[in-house]
């Protein structure tokens, strides 16, 4: 089905996070409240380098003890620089379900990537992890995150009505979900 490597699209590649080399990037991150939420679900601050070292290392030895998390870095095949983070949490195996997570550097690195980067961790989930489903929670605010969602086939399931603190005001938060079957359709369709 796929004729390429698992790992790799147009100009990024998934990685297994270094959080020793991408530490210093990493607290760039910090700058967006929905990075907090989706990696460290704490309280929205700016991170130092060292409290980053500590988290993201905290948090990869507890997926790895769990199996219940995914993370990877969205890596530019050219010269391995960090535009982008993927989590798949959640991961419930008896159930065959996952959230989704991915979170870029800036909006430019969105542009430029978040379609291939949706592409590679949707054929992980389905095809290598055998999952049926894989959900996101988006807030209302980020309506180009949620047509990128839309354009690859996830449909609105929910609104939780003002659930996300954003600049000063809340904000509605939708959550999505695609199906295997959905999936395949779509895929078959593009072929």
């Amino acid at each position: 089905m796929i004729n390429r490597p698992l790992f790799e699209n147009g100009l990024v590649r998934l990685t297994a996070l270094d959080p020793e080399k991408d530490a210093e990037i990493l607290s760039r991150f910090t700058q967006d409240p929905a990075f907090i939420k989706h990696y460290f679900d704490g309280i929205y601050r700016p991170y130092t380098v060292t409290e980053i070292k500590k988290k993201m290392k905290e948090m990869l030895k507890k997926a790895g003890d769990r199996r219940s998390h995914y993370y990877f870095a969205v890596r530019e095949k050219n010269d391995g620089r960090l535009v982008g983070l993927v989590k798949l949490g959640y991961l419930d195996g008896s159930n065959q379900y996952t959230w989704m997570y991915i979170d870029m550097l800036d909006e430019q690195e969105f542009d430029a990537h978040g379609r291939p980067v949706l592409k590679m961790v949707l054929e992980y989930a389905f095809l290598e992890l055998s999952l049926h489903r894989v959900s996101v929670h988006l807030p209302a605010y980020r309506a180009r995150e949620m047509e990128m969602y839309e354009e690859a086939g996830f449909l609105r399931e929910s609104q939780r009505r003002q659930a996300v603190f954003h600049d000063g005001e809340y904000h509605d938060e939708m959550v999505y979900s695609l199906l295997r079957p959905e999936w395949k359709k779509l895929v078959q369709e593009v072929a």
